[in-house]
């Protein structure tokens, strides 16, 4: 049973870990970060923080097949959210050099016709 239930933790961990990935493409292609809600972004940030430390513990503890799928993907979480959060503060601070929104930065700067 055991290893039954650490299968199902590592296919659900692995998921968790690739569901910000095209996300984070899209923004690496684009550099538009209009459609990236920050407050849901901070929140799934902190949540995947907090599951590292979670997973790290278990780790520590001698727990190897629970604690490293919940870290390892996790971690990878926090590296894409790293990464999409800058480029999302990147252009919202450019945006209010501009004394404009985001998104009409982006209109007014990107827009292809």
């Amino acid at each position: 049973m055991d290893e039954f239930v650490t299968i199902i933790m590592t296919i659900g961990a692995v998921f968790i870990g690739i569901f910000s990935l095209p996300n984070l493409i899209k923004v690496l292609r684009t550099k538009n970060t209009i459609g990236i809600n920050l407050p849901m972004y901070l929140i799934f940030t902190f949540a995947c923080i907090m599951f590292v430390i979670y997973g790290l513990g278990m780790t520590i503890n001698g727990n190897l097949s629970g604690g490293l799928p919940i870290l390892i993907s996790n971690a990878f979480c926090v590296a894409i959210a790293v990464v999409t959060l800058s480029i999302k503060f990147k252009n919202i601070r450019i945006a209010k050099k501009a004394n404009m929104t985001e998104s009409a930065y982006w209109e007014s700067h990107y827009k292809k016709d």
